[in-house]
């Protein structure tokens, strides 16, 4: 068995813009789209990946990046078996450094594949399932006292208990009032962070926090830059997850050293890749740092990765993933649902990723690399 051939498919995408700082910041608008990854084999077996590369404002990467550097590391991965993924991936780090979102689109797919040629579902390959099922969390859009208590209601009846609250889009005392406001309806058992998309100065994370001390909230990566972030954690004592600013094992393993942080959301493509993320995941195990496991944006592809990944984590260290699923881009037939605010592997999941990809939505490739 072999690997034959390495197709690539841009599928564009419409994210959407929360109520962010970068609302009102940006200059350029760029296209996004979904970088899906096709790696066939002499056998007939297919392996799926996926990668949405955040828009350049947002992360230092581009779409074209992902596309080129896989282009790149082709000739590493063609001819190779799909079962030696080890040697495979310490051939792609020495060819390649950085694009951490080639990366995880590459890896994803290697992985599918090496799952299914093994005939074993992803989670299995990777030692088996620790946890049960997976929280999810959901993002509440702010409004007036009643619109918010409203979203929340509704979230709350579908069963989610954690969420992630945007603010940094306006004026520090704003962002107090929302604070104070969201506080005040929260349930006992609620998991509920602020993220400022790194809007905030050092000295309005300080004012910001300063000013709700008394509820002790958790704020997702407040500062531009991890040493901004390191000041803040150190002025403050505030409870921290950091984000965008973990962008390797080392600086995970930093944080935790210098106590910066008490979770960290782990984005796939600003860790390095799959592998990259499988080692703070590991870290994450020996240090007892809780972990979301995501990336920027994708669909039920990177969905059923990350629920692998999360299955095998103890239940406590899953702060909580994102349902990335959407009705207006159906990439997978039958995607994992979320039930009751929370995902699960079926005990019948297949090899693999475990779902069936909708080839009809991809289009013609952008991309074809074939071995010789």
């Amino acid at each position: 068995m072999r690997i034959d051939r390495i197709t690539l498919f841009s599928v564009p995408i419409d994210v959407g813009m929360e109520l962010t700082r970068y609302v009102a910041s940006q200059s350029i608008d760029p296209a996004l789209d979904v970088l899906v990854v096709k790696i066939e084999t002499s056998t007939g077996l297919v392996g799926w990946g996926e990668v949405c590369s955040a828009p350049p404002y947002y992360l230092p990467e581009l779409s074209a990046g992902a596309r080129e550097g896989i282009r790149h590391v082709a000739p590493v991965v063609l001819g190779r078996d799909p079962r030696q993924v080890a040697a495979i991936l310490a051939g792609i780090a020495a060819a390649l450094r950085g694009h951490g979102n080639a990366k995880t689109a590459l890896e994803m797919a290697l992985w599918d594949l090496c799952a299914k040629a093994h005939g074993l579902p992803l989670v299995d390959l990777w030692g088996g399932r620790v946890a049960e099922s997976l929280p999810v969390l959901s993002v509440i859009r702010i409004g007036s006292r009643e619109e918010t208590l409203a979203a929340f209601e509704t979230e709350r009846a579908k069963g989610y208990s954690r969420f992630q609250i945007k603010v940094g889009a306006g004026e520090p005392h704003e962002d107090i009032t929302t604070i104070r406001m969201v506080e005040e309806m929260a349930l006992p058992h609620e998991r509920i962070w602020y993220d400022p998309n790194r809007a905030w100065l050092v000295d309005d994370a300080i004012r910001v926090i300063s000013a709700v001390r008394d509820l002790n909230p958790m704020i997702e990566n407040p500062c531009e830059s991890y040493e901004e972030c390191r000041t803040v954690a150190r002025r403050t004592g505030c409870r921290i997850m950091l984000d965008e600013v973990i962008d390797g094992p080392q600086r995970f393993l930093q944080a935790v050293q210098e106590q910066v942080l008490d979770v960290a959301s782990l984005k796939t493509s600003c860790v390095g890749g799959i592998e990259a993320t499988r080692q703070v995941m590991g870290l994450a195990k020996v240090t007892g740092v809780p972990v979301r496991i995501e990336d920027y944006y994708g669909t039920g592809i990177l969905l059923a990765c990350v629920t692998h990944m999360g299955h095998t984590l103890p239940r406590n260290l899953n702060f909580g993933l994102y349902d990335f699923v959407s009705v207006d881009l159906p990439m997978v037939r039958s995607p994992l649902p979320v039930t009751n605010g929370e995902v699960r592997l079926p005990d019948d999941c297949g090899p693999g990723l475990g779902v069936e990809v909708n080839e009809e939505i991809l289009g013609a490739p952008v991309a074809e690399m074939a071995a010789t």
